[in-house]
């Protein structure tokens, strides 16, 4: 259910504090702070972590590599998935630096319930259903377990896990790399926040992955 569209505007005005905010904008940034009214939602990323332009999107979707067996192209996959919400990493890839260095990362994708191109009994079914369609384009994909029915802002939601092997045109081997999807279902629209961090190269982030997911606040 929510917050309260009353409690929900104070909070979005507290993390919007000291920014010039165009009262017709949808969506706006002020240091830790992501506030999407189109959306109802408000969170907070992790100190020193960088927001990504969503319009760099499709160069860093392009610069990933998927199966060869998935038996759709790069593009039809994309499309379905349609764009995030956004896009928040540790380690912004076009710092010289950092180039080639696997960061973890935090993005979002809020899909309308009519959106879906697939049928579904219940929010249950719904979780068991995602877990395969992502098992599909990522490779060397692995379920390693579902946590729910959860509360987050008073929504019903559920935690799933899994592990793949994440490959990058900047990246000489294959990195496994774990994977956290908190799915939140709200009023028309389902919200899927894709969190990934490896081991393998010593760049956890669960700590930050939960600090965040405990500001989630949905209208």
């Amino acid at each position: 259910m929510g917050l309260g569209r009353r409690e929900f505007l104070r909070l979005a005005g507290l993390a919007l504090v000291g920014l010039t905010v165009d009262p017709l904008k949808a969506v706006a940034v002020n240091k830790n702070y992501y506030v999407n009214k189109k959306f109802g939602i408000i969170l907070e990323k992790p100190d020193t972590w960088d927001f990504v332009a969503v319009k760099d999107y499709g160069r860093l979707r392009d610069e990933q590599i998927l199966p060869d067996e998935i038996g759709l192209t790069k593009e039809e996959i994309f499309e379905d998935l349609g764009e995030p919400a956004f896009i928040i990493t540790k380690y912004w890839q076009d710092t010289p630096e950092f180039k080639g260095k696997f960061s973890p990362t935090i993005s979002a994708f809020i899909n309308h319930k009519s959106e879906l191109d697939f049928e579904y009994d219940s929010f249950e079914e719904l979780i068991e259903l995602s877990g395969i369609g992502t098992g599909t384009i990522l490779k060397e994909f692995e379920q390693t377990g579902v946590e729910g029915p959860l509360l987050i802002s008073n929504c019903k939601s559920y935690i799933r896990k899994a592990t793949y092997s994440f490959e990058h045109v900047d990246l000489k081997e294959s990195i496994r790399t774990n994977l956290k999807v908190v799915i939140i279902e709200h009023n028309d629209f389902y919200y899927f926040i894709n969190m990934h961090d490896s081991d393998q190269v010593g760049e956890t982030a669960q700590k930050e992955f939960d600090d965040c997911i405990k500001t989630i606040r949905l209208v």
